[in-house]
């Protein structure tokens, strides 16, 4: 080990460390870290399926209808026609 990484050593351990020695690191100390969570958003609730039905159009509903409708007809007609 180099004098310049004994004198590091010695400064952030409190005693010179040797190469061959186990013990080289030590935990930083726990006040360093902020215990919140960094990407931590706001809690929002999740809609449930009924606020999800509430939430379409009526007139959404009548033409989803028609428009199964007109697809199961002409898949009919096209099974009918074979």
């Amino acid at each position: 080990m180099t004098p310049s990484h004994r004198l590091h050593g010695a400064r952030a351990y409190g005693r010179a460390a040797d190469a061959f020695e186990a013990v080289a690191w030590k935990p930083p100390t726990a006040a360093r870290f902020r215990t919140e969570i960094a990407n931590d958003a706001p809690v929002v609730p999740e809609p449930t399926v009924g606020d999800m039905v509430r939430a379409i159009p009526g007139w959404a509903v009548i033409v989803g209808g028609g428009v199964v409708a007109a697809l199961m007809g002409a898949l009919l007609g096209g099974a009918l026609q074979i």
